[in-house]
Order: structure tokens, then sequence, then C-alpha cells
């Protein structure tokens, strides 16, 4: 069943759970979205509510790099989250690409787990129960807080009230829910900024470090799970419909003529205004159909 709102619809951005690619469907199904990048690259606002407040015409939703606190706005929200290891690993890939963003270059050859005693950083700590707890130090900021029970409750709240979260692993499940809730037109796409080259090389007392690390956010994945599961076989009694075959109708469509014809448009009317951005997707989108590949 669809949601009546008003407000506009909220995107909290946890990084690395393929939010670019959720990003680009946004920007496909709603006259107007509102993006805010990080506060570092744009001080001209203080919250997604406040920037809000400053558009002569409000957007139909809004999304950020930011944990769900107080300054986003009333209403409905949605999320993904992802396997909470191999969450902070593509960030760590990330991190390595660009290390002098994020820590110093003579330390990005250490083991992971000396990272994590040496510079404890937010994203290593339960990255996700931060964002969805509104928690104040996050991503890449000096991490003085460690997340603990109280705030998973916090995030779970927000998982069982008013954010659809949905598991990453499961994009095109949570691509109908969510499109069936909001009222979406078929969320056709193209996967946005996927690292290709390899996984990071990770001994073993890396991944049981980030594994203890991170022990809250792998209990509220496994909960998002149970809700997202709920979601879908509620789907499948309102739609009279087995996903299975809503799931092989969609993806059907997502390699049609049409679906692709689509995508690359919209791909290249947004390059008024984000040309690099677009040109890429042009690409990836030519090269995905002359070789045959889908994207995800």
């Amino acid at each position: 069943m669809a949601i009546q709102h008003s407000l506009p619809v909220s995107f909290i951005h946890i990084p690395k759970t393929g939010g670019s690619t959720l990003r680009w469907i946004l920007d496909r199904q709603y006259r107007a979205f509102l993006y805010l990048i990080p506060q570092w690259f744009h001080a001209d606002y203080a919250s997604p509510a406040e920037a809000l407040g400053r558009c002569p015409h409000p957007p139909d939703a809004v999304g950020a790099h930011r944990p769900l606190d107080a300054g986003w706005p009333p209403g409905q929200a949605i999320a993904m989250v992802r396997d909470p290891v191999r969450r902070v690993l593509s960030q760590v890939a990330h991190i390595r690409a660009q290390p002098r963003a994020w820590i110093p270059a003579s330390e990005v050859a250490l083991p992971l787990a000396d990272w994590l005693e040496r510079r404890p950083l937010a994203l290593f700590d339960n990255n996700q129960v931060r964002y969805l707890s509104g928690a104040a130090e996050y991503d890449g900021m000096p991490m003085t807080t460690a997340m603990q029970e109280s705030d998973l409750e916090k995030a779970l709240e927000a998982a069982r009230s008013r954010v659809l979260v949905a598991p990453m692993e499961a994009f095109d499940e949570a691509l109908l829910d969510w499109g069936r809730r909001l009222g979406w037109d078929a969320p056709y796409y193209r996967r946005v900024n996927v690292r290709r080259r390899g996984e990071v090389d990770v001994q073993e007392r890396d991944l049981q470090a980030l594994e203890s690390w991170n022990r809250l956010d792998r209990a509220l994945c496994e909960e998002v799970g149970v809700l997202f599961r709920r979601r879908l076989a509620s789907l499948e009694r309102e739609s009279g419909q087995s996903l299975e075959l809503q799931l092989a109708a969609f993806r059907r469509g997502n390699e049609g003529l049409a679906a692709n014809a689509g995508v690359l448009w919209h791909s290249l009317a947004r390059g008024v205004k984000h040309p690099l951005r677009a040109g890429r997707m042009v690409v990836r989108t030519v090269r995905q159909r002359l070789g045959g590949s889908g994207g995800r």
C-alpha cells in the first residue's frame, strides 16, 4: 500500500551501502530531489531541515550523509544497511585509494587492526547504528564515544517506525518494496560508483577485530532482515503475486530496451547540471548494453 505523505521523503545515506545508485534512482523518481553534499564541502546549511527551509519550492525528497538526528524533517525515511564487515572493508578500500583525506599516508600499509587501535574513526565502530540512532560522531570523525546497547535500541526503534530500512544484499527486492509503498514508477536503474578492483587483502586477525568492533551493526542487520522479510510478505499479499514473479518481471524490464532508453535519457538530461557524473553513467550504460551485461 502506498504511503500518503506531504513531507519530503528522507534518504539516510549510510556510506558504502549502494547509496550512489539509490541517489540516482531517487533523482529519477522525484520531480525535485535535493541531495546535500557533506558539510565540509558545502557550508551553507546546518541541517537538512534548515536547507529545506531555504528552498523556494520544497523538494519531494531529500538525502544526505548524515545520521537521523533532529536536523531531518519529520516523516517517512528510507535507508540501506549492509553486512557490517563487508561495508567496512569497502570503506577501507576507499580510504586506501585516497589516504591523505582520511589518515596519514605513512599508516596506509598498516594492518587494519592497528588502524582500529591507533586511529579509531567512527566509521569503524558500528557506523550503521550511528546513522540510525542519530549519533554525533560518524564516518571519518575521530571516535571518542563507542556505541552501546542503548544506541542499538534507538536504531532499531527507528527501523521499526519511520525508516524503511532494507539490506543492500536484497537491492532489487528493496526497490519493489519502496516502490509500492512510496508510489514510485518502475525504478529501473544501472549501478553507480561501483569499485571494480579486487577485494581488500585482509588477515584473519583483522576480520575478527572488525566483527568485534561491529557487533551492534551485526545485530542491527539481523533485525532489519526480519523486518524486511515481513514487509516482503505483506507485498506479496497486497499484490496477489509471488515475490519471485515480481522480481523476474522487474529484472526483465530493467534489462529491456525501453528501460535502457529511459536510463540513458535521464542521464543525458541530468548532464546539464552534473556533466561528469552523467557522462560516466552514459558510458556505463552503453558498455553494459553492448556487452550484454546487466547492472544490478
